[in-house]
């Protein structure tokens, strides 16, 4: 009984503080991460809200699940169509210059290698859903260029869902078999999104409910239990480590997208535009750190560090376009 009700109450903390950040247009992914870190932290743990770790992280494995299915379902074919040469020239430049630039620093910092890669993918994703809120909020999603970004983005997370494979698969044998499992869950879930949106529809059917049900009831507990493996004490231990993971995250995307100018028409006002659009990482770039810290390829400080990467550049995103578009009217076509 007392579990139901411990679960009961945070899943409303879980729906007050999204409430909330919708209300104040801000991508509620942030109030989803910043909920997990009050659940998860120490006070609440202190008055037992919550009783059975093993219980929350495996309704946090469904709720990871479900993200990745989700974030599948993202995938719009015919956005990418649309500006698909362009689409794919700043997606590969995008995501490998954030995961070249991210492995080097890491590695030259003194981190193991396996450790330096798993950072340069998480870098190298960006975030769909950040990107489409604020585009049709400010009716520029079908524009030349907000159709642009959109078809970068998904090339760009199926980019990082390989890379991640592929390093996660060449690390296989230093990785606990469940951990094994639940990487190949995530990468089927990602791609069985992908084959429901093409064949059936985001729309069809009973699709819409099957992810209402996933985002309200699962995916809080993915966002508790990635909080209860976040440590502050480890970020107020080595700052340098937050301002050096924002600031790679940053420059990578952005020189990624700036070096695509000689092979696309586009301007350079409009690449910088596209440039923080894909720098939002979200959900999914949480999802590959959480899974890596579990599998002992990331340690506490570069997982922690990276949560704060990801809230930084989803935030950072709505408030720069929105400026950048009101000065320039024209930019979007």
């Amino acid at each position: 009984m007392y579990m139901i009700f411990s679960i009961v109450f945070m899943l409303s903390i879980f729906f007050f503080m999204t409430h909330i950040f919708r209300k104040m247009k801000i991508s509620t992914v942030i109030g989803m991460i910043i909920s997990g870190l009050i659940i998860a932290s120490a006070p609440f743990r202190d008055v037992y809200l919550i009783p059975n770790y093993a219980v929350i992280e495996t309704l946090g494995d469904i709720g990871l699940l479900g993200i990745m299915f989700i974030a599948g379902l993202e995938v719009s074919w015919s956005m990418l169509y649309s500006e698909k040469k362009d689409a794919a020239i700043i997606a590969v430049l995008a995501s490998f210059t954030p995961f070249f630039l991210g492995f080097v620093v890491f590695f030259f910092a003194g981190f193991p290698i396996e450790t330096s890669l798993f950072v340069g993918v998480c870098m190298s994703i960006t975030a769909e859903a950040t990107k489409a809120r604020v585009l049709m909020e400010m009716r520029k999603l079908k524009t030349k260029i907000g159709s642009l970004m959109m078809g970068a983005g998904i090339i760009d997370d199926i980019i990082g869902m390989s890379l991640f494979f592929i390093i996660g698969y060449f690390f296989h044998t230093s990785l606990p078999s469940k951990e094994v499992l639940l990487l190949a869950g995530v990468i089927l879930s990602f791609f069985f999104g992908v084959f429901v949106h093409r064949e059936i529809g985001r729309h069809e059917n009973m699709i819409p409910e099957f992810e209402k049900i996933i985002t309200y009831i699962f995916v809080p507990f993915f966002f508790i239990s990635m909080g209860m493996r976040f440590s502050f004490e480890s970020l107020i231990l080595n700052p340098f480590l937050i301002i050096m993971t924002i600031s790679v995250a940053i420059v990578g995307k952005m020189t990624g997208s700036l070096l695509t100018k000689p092979f696309t028409k586009l301007k350079t006002i409009q690449l910088y535009l596209v440039g923080w659009g894909m720098n939002s990482r979200g959900a999914v770039e949480l999802a590959l750190a959480y899974i890596a810290l579990r599998s002992g390829l990331l340690d506490v400080g570069v997982y922690s560090s990276l949560i704060i990467m990801a809230m930084a550049t989803t935030m950072i995103f709505p408030f720069i376009f929105t400026r950048t578009v009101k000065k320039n009217p024209t930019i979007m076509d």
